[in-house]
């Protein structure tokens, strides 16, 4: 059998991923993910290049879990792995792995101001006590709503008068950083591409590399309650469980 050489990428959606995983370690995904591909009968050599995407800055530092992270990479990356074949043959595999700071297309711009403190959701609505039938006058309802209107609390002799005493933190740009180096990677960049996520939100540009022909191999970390629907025809999408 000839010495046959292929490349992989995984895209992780770190923030997807299930306590369980982030406990057990990017490698043990990676290995999972490993040992389940479809690569080729005729590969024996894979390099797997592995990319975490998270709100890794706040602003322009590194938040911790970034800094945490990092250090895991650095001390479980690179790692060899022997994927067993049956027949005493086995694929000799390389994982290398990094923080997604960039784009794969444009990697000397680094994409800051991903971590991001957000003020007081405005969508959200309190139901009058009234209507949800309750008489309590000590009900906590409308506390709640000042609260949420104002951002401040809502007895009157409370010495903290600051706003801002709700808010959010949340991760920005992330998922759109992921989509296009999906779309780059899908444009015939590797020979085996991965992505690590349930997120609905992919569901459009995984329809979209399908529609070119490109295979896709994406691994849920929770329980596939809902598949990709009816994928372009011809379309290799194999859909497992992490």
């Amino acid at each position: 059998m000839p010495d046959q050489a292929a490349s992989c990428l995984l895209l992780i959606d770190y923030d997807n991923l299930l306590p369980a995983h982030k406990n057990g370690g990017l490698l043990d995904v990676a290995t999972r993910v490993l040992l389940r591909m479809p690569f080729d009968p005729t590969v024996t050599r894979v390099t797997c290049d592995t990319r975490v995407y998270g709100g890794w800055y706040e602003g322009a530092s590194m938040t911790r879990l970034a800094q945490d992270v990092s250090v895991e990479l650095l001390r479980d990356f690179p790692s060899h792995l022997r994927i067993p074949r049956g027949r005493g043959s086995s694929i000799t595999t390389v994982l290398n792995a990094e923080l997604a700071f960039a784009l794969l297309e444009d990697p000397g711009y680094h994409i800051l101001n991903t971590f991001r403190r957000k003020s007081r959701p405005s969508n959200l609505r309190i139901a009058d006590p009234a209507t949800v039938g309750c008489v309590d006058p000590d009900c906590v309802l409308p506390l709640i709503k000042h609260m949420l209107r104002t951002g401040t609390c809502p007895k009157a002799n409370c010495i903290v008068p600051e706003r801002g005493l709700i808010y959010r933190n949340e991760q920005k740009i992330v998922d759109t950083m992921l989509t296009c180096d999906l779309l780059y990677a899908g444009a015939g960049q590797v020979d085996y591409l991965v992505l690590i996520s349930g997120d609905d939100d992919f569901e459009p540009p995984v329809r979209t590399v399908l529609s070119r022909g490109t295979p896709l191999v994406r691994f849920f970390p929770k329980p596939i309650s809902r598949r990709t629907p009816s994928p372009p025809r011809a379309a290799r999408l194999q859909e497992l469980e992490l």
